[in-house]
């Protein structure tokens, strides 16, 4: 199994906008092939080194993250949260 891990720090000024993205990334939730968890995760901590938003997806294979990354419903979630990032961190790891 593979670990996908996303760490987002969301630009200043767009409100609360959480809530928007948390549906953008659980939609895509039983539409990805291989896709087998999705958790999303607001911070709660404030330490000036802290980020805004985690994602965590599990998949059952490295080829179906592979295909995760052009799948259309993956699209369609980047077109929203991309532009309300400033930065973002990724990591995929074996589980």
């Amino acid at each position: 199994m593979i670990r996908h891990v996303v760490l987002w720090r969301l630009k200043p000024g767009n409100g609360d906008i959480l809530p928007t993205l948390r549906a953008a990334l659980q939609a895509q939730r039983g539409r990805i092939p291989g896709l087998l968890r999705v958790e999303i995760g607001e911070n709660i901590a404030t330490s000036r080194r802290a980020v805004d938003m985690a994602l965590i997806c599990d998949f059952d294979s490295p080829e179906s993250l592979a295909a995760y990354h052009r799948h259309p419903a993956h699209m369609e979630t980047r077109a929203i949260v991309d532009p309300l990032a400033a930065e973002h961190w990724i990591v995929d790891y074996e589980v």
